[in-house]
């Protein structure tokens, strides 16, 4: 019964999962050598191998590969020509980083949230459009040590222009930092590096309660080197429509659940819809529901997450205020004429002006995706956020999105909101400096991308994303020790290397027992502690509706979590240097880092 829980219990996050699993086989798709006249999926797409440029064109109805072209190709900088490439085309950052356009700008293969990577200008900053999606482009920063105490730097050394060059371009003041455009920079032995976390000031005993200079603004990282600071504030922006109809929400996921490859707090919700307590067999055309604009704005960004039935929206609503959406079903109303060029190309750059209420997609098979990111916020839970600069730079930015609803479609909102405790929309910043509590990566590797620190260290271009050589997933280096996004009261320990080394990821209850110290207060006066871990089976409050077989409907509101079958048991011992000690039953001990 208990694993049966289980199973039911995680799919209803499928919507989750289809992310990670299509961003993988595409990676891995892309990265294969193409052979003439074998198929392909991307009208324009040009892959360079052996020497060889092949096109994916229209043979017919088929999309077949061209017979390769003969180049004289550079791994740095694709010349023009017949190698040129196509502004927003997909592009695998295993050939080739860099490649001119056929106007002859510079464009620069960068990776989106979504795992797929595109063709952008630099000035765009990076990611699929101007959305949350910047990843790997992002300023790609150690992900540990930001407390060391050999730190030299302080904030008078930082460069509040952020005018510091490329990568590898000569530079006179050592120790500087600043945004390039594409990533946080710094000054080192006269040439322009990755910034690495002994590069950045100490982080404050008490966490930063607001963006540290050195950190690049939201407007930077949504819209680029040279997008101006509104003058606006997102305070003056009211949500007068509701993203769903009312009365098609069902029960809503909060901020901060940890499933599967979301190892750490998701910055995003998931909005439950009514057509889910249907079986998949009995939907019928009559089951798809509107996805409205919540107030005025301008559509940045259409992209796909790898199937036509999961894609992500971004609205600009002005004043440092954006919307996303992901998992869309289907594009309609404003999108419904963007379908095929989203289908061939894999992410859309828009500039379409929106009234709320305005219709931009269709939702039916599965939960929405949905956050707000507000560039006058600033989440200070996070003990170390140049963890973030290698990827999801925007996490400190997201907001509580209930406050920008008008009233009565905030209490509309918030009476399907799992989570009845403050704040009902969730948490994602956990982290207490010195304690147990909240996200950790392995040592050695930077941050939030699971890629080795050594890669940046002496890098003169790009370090591109993706699948990380030998590993599973990107998260296999990332731990959480977090509430429970609905039942607080409970402890989950979410892992992203539970027994394999090349990562599996797992989400398990830790048991606090009695006369246990709680993770937020275990420091390293309290040596090694061992927690038991088990299964966390919902329990549902009674008189809750009974399901469907083979439906995908959310646990009910306020539901709360017990212990199922026992996992054995993990040992933690927070260290002196704010590094953690893991041993997770017979294993030998990790060490993670902020």
């Amino acid at each position: 019964m208990i694993l049966t829980s289980i199973k039911k219990y995680l799919a209803i996050f499928l919507s989750t999962l289809l992310i990670f699993t299509f961003s993988v086989a595409s990676q891995s798709a892309s990265a294969a050598t193409p052979k003439a006249g074998a198929k392909c999926t991307e009208n324009g797409k040009k892959v360079t191998a052996n020497n060889l440029t092949f096109t994916c064109k229209y043979s017919g109805k088929k999309l077949l590969w061209s017979k390769g072209i003969a180049v004289k190709i550079s791994k740095q900088v694709v010349s023009g020509g017949d190698n040129s490439v196509t502004e927003g085309n997909l592009c695998d950052p295993a050939q080739s980083m860099t490649a001119k356009s056929n106007t002859g700008a510079t464009l620069a293969c960068t990776k989106g949230q979504d795992g797929k990577s595109s063709w952008r200008s630099p000035s765009e900053g990076q990611g699929q459009g101007k959305g949350p999606g910047q990843g790997q482009s992002q300023s790609q920063s150690q992900g540990e040590g930001n407390n060391n105490s050999n730190n030299k730097n302080t904030e008078q050394n930082q460069s509040g222009s952020f005018a510091l060059g490329q990568l590898g371009a000569p530079c006179s003041k050592d120790g500087e930092l600043g945004w390039n455009g594409l990533l946080v920079a710094v000054c080192k032995s006269g040439k322009v590096r990755y910034a690495l976390a002994t590069d950045v000031p100490k982080t404050p005993s008490g966490g930063y309660t607001s963006r540290p200079i050195w950190y690049p603004t939201l407007a930077q990282i949504m819209g680029g080197n040279n997008a101006a600071e509104p003058k606006c504030s997102p305070s003056s922006v009211t949500f007068t429509k509701p993203v769903v109809p009312l009365d098609k929400m069902a029960a809503s996921i909060p901020y901060g659940m940890m499933v599967s490859g979301h190892v750490t707090p998701i910055d995003h919700g998931y909005f439950g819809i009514t057509t889910l307590a249907k079986a998949q067999s009995e939907k019928t055309e009559a089951d798809w529901i509107p996805v409205t604009a919540p107030a005025d704005g301008t559509i940045t960004e259409l992209s796909s997450l790898g199937t036509a039935s999961t894609s992500r929206v971004v609205i600009d609503h002005g004043c440092n205020l954006y919307s996303v959406y992901m998992v869309l079903n289907k594009p309609s109303g404003v999108l419904a004429s963007y379908v095929n060029e989203l289908a061939a190309r894999g992410s859309v750059n828009l500039s379409i002006k929106v009234k709320a209420g305005d219709e931009f997609g269709r939702q039916r098979d599965n939960m929405l995706d949905f956050n707000v990111f507000d560039g006058t916020q600033w989440l200070s839970g996070f003990a170390n956020p140049q963890a973030y600069l290698s990827a999801e730079t925007w996490k400190p930015y997201t907001a509580d999105f209930l406050p920008f609803f008008a009233p009565e479609i905030r209490s509309g909102i918030e009476k399907w909101m799992q989570r009845t405790s403050s704040p009902r929309s969730g948490k994602i910043d956990y982290d207490v400096i010195g304690a147990a509590s909240g996200n950790w990566f392995i040592d050695g590797t930077n941050g939030y991308s699971g890629i080795a620190n050594s890669v940046f260290e002496n890098a003169t271009s790009i370090v591109g994303g993706g699948q990380i050589a030998g590993k599973n997933d990107y998260s296999w280096s990332h731990l959480a020790i977090a509430p429970h996004e609905v039942d607080n009261s409970q402890w989950i320990f979410s892992t992203g290397w539970f027994n394999d080394p090349k990562g599996d990821a797992t989400q398990l209850l830790l048991i606090v027992g009695a006369g246990q110290i709680t993770p937020d207060k275990l420091t390293s006066a309290n040596g090694a502690v061992t927690y038991q871990l088990a299964q966390a089976s919902p329990i549902e409050p009674a008189g809750s509706p009974l399901r469907t077989p083979g439906s995908m409907a959310p646990w009910a509101v306020g539901y709360k979590i017990g212990a199922g079958a026992s996992k054995g048991n993990v040992t933690l011992q927070v260290n002196s240097d704010n590094s953690m000690s893991v041993q997770i039953n017979s294993t030998d001990k990790r060490t993670y880092r902020r």
